[in-house]
């Protein structure tokens, strides 16, 4: 952890805004007695989130509702939140619609408002209502939900009867929700879904207001870092070794405190073409980021370097401004010459951009084109390369890299591929950490 003056500023509350939005269905499938259930719900949950209280946190709270069927009618917007019993009011007045079930337009409504009428830093949640049936010409309700996550907006999902359980509609409910889906989906017959929510809640605003990663309430500050995995998904990795990268990437995920205010992590996922898995934008939480990693389908075409990095590129432009840019490049192949994005322009890009380049190759010794394929990892590698360049003869090798309960400082014991006698390791915080693939001599 990194101090200021190597103390924390005891006493100290922090301020964090809870922008909830509760989207009630109103369709004709919901029918008149569901919809005054999840009317008693938002009665229910608005008062109990209206006393939360977390020691170490000035809390500023607003809420707001929409109700949606073949239409979507906003009943009350952030900006118009006065009080807890003039929201309340706008609940108890909302009139029941009872048409056809367009859960998309209230998804897409809703984020619209967040994004509008809170700020970044807020703790964004947005309560749907639904059992998961939607008219046939409902547009794709899926990406309408993930752009909102990936706005760093969290989903619960509450299914309206024993119809949101059935395999297809559970299926899409659970799509919808912030994962992991056995926190995010639950059903409105749950007596203790208001406490399940709460708790929730709690830890969602826990996690984003406390970045010392203890329970004192204490704020500490720290030097934050925008980190970026480019991961090479191509036909040569291989399914077994694909699962190896992805344990590597979680183990390090783990090791670092990853919070909107500290360390915000990506991942770029490239082959033939490229995915983004998590962007900065969503500031995504370390348990978060670690799903959508084991998520990740495994792509196997070509190698397209090239356009990997170039799309971690296009996802640093959402970095803060002056905080340090990170990115670990983990590929066992030379890039293929069909990438439309040519390497060279995408690393100078890169570097032009302070977006320092750490690289870890899996090198096979009888690999004719292996000095090429150093030659392209040198270039990839921020300067100087002994530093930021690590080479394995397996993916089995990559997660010894990590070295398990390491301390602070450390010799040669369980010394890596590649190190000479003499080595030192320091890694006491987040931007250290990522070091611990190469040599650490010094930083910052």
């Amino acid at each position: 952890m990194t101090y200021v003056n190597n103390w924390c500023f005891k006493n100290y509350k922090r301020k964090c805004s809870l922008e909830v939005i509760f989207l009630l269905d109103s369709s004709e499938s919901a029918k008149t007695d569901l919809f005054q259930q999840e009317k008693m719900f938002v009665l229910r949950f608005s008062t109990r989130l209206s006393m939360l209280q977390i020691k170490g946190i000035s809390l500023n709270i607003r809420m707001a509702a929409l109700q949606y069927s073949s239409s979507v009618s906003i009943e009350h917007r952030f900006v118009d939140w006065v009080d807890l019993d003039s929201f309340q009011g706008k609940i108890n007045t909302m009139s029941y619609i009872g048409q056809g079930t367009f859960t998309t337009f209230a998804i897409t409504n809703a984020t619209q408002m967040i994004l509008q009428e809170t700020k970044t830093e807020a703790v964004r949640i947005a309560v749907l209502m639904t059992d998961g049936v939607d008219h046939p010409r409902n547009p794709n309700v899926i990406t309408a939900a993930t752009e909102a996550k990936r706005n760093g907006i969290k989903f619960f999902t509450i299914g309206l009867s024993d119809v949101a359980l059935q395999r297809e509609s559970r299926e899409k409910l659970q799509a919808i929700a912030s994962p992991p889906p056995e926190r995010f989906f639950h059903l409105l017959d749950d007596r203790l879904l208001v406490e399940k929510l709460m708790s929730i809640s709690m830890h969602s605003i826990v996690g984003w207001a406390l970045p010392c990663r203890n329970h004192c309430a204490v704020e500490c500050i720290q030097n934050p870092l925008e980190l970026i995995f480019v991961i090479d998904s191509s036909e040569s990795v291989g399914p077994k070794n694909f699962e190896l990268i992805k344990d590597f990437v979680n183990t390090l995920v783990d090791r670092t405190t990853v919070r909107w205010n500290a360390t915000r992590v990506g991942v770029v996922l490239y082959s033939n073409i490229n995915v983004v898995v998590v962007n900065l934008k969503q500031e995504a939480t370390a348990d978060e980021v670690k799903d959508f990693v084991r998520n990740m389908e495994y792509l196997g075409q070509g190698t397209y370097t090239g356009s990997g990095i170039e799309k971690a590129n296009l996802e640093f432009e959402a970095a803060r401004p002056g905080v340090r840019k990170v990115a670990i490049i983990i590929t066992d192949g030379q890039t293929d010459q069909r990438d439309s994005v040519s390497l060279e322009s995408a690393v100078t890009k890169a570097k032009a951009n302070k977006v320092e380049m750490f690289v870890i190759g899996v090198v096979n010794e009888s690999d004719p084109n292996l000095e090429k394929f150093k030659e392209e990892l040198n270039f990839i590698a921020s300067d100087p390369d002994e530093e930021h360049m690590f080479l394995i003869k397996d993916f089995d090798t990559l997660n010894g890299i990590l070295l398990p309960g390491t301390p602070e400082r450390t010799g040669n014991n369980g010394k890596l591929p590649f190190w000479e006698e003499g080595d030192d390791l320091t890694f006491p915080e987040d931007f250290k950490r990522v070091q611990i693939v190469v040599r650490i001599k010094s930083f910052l």
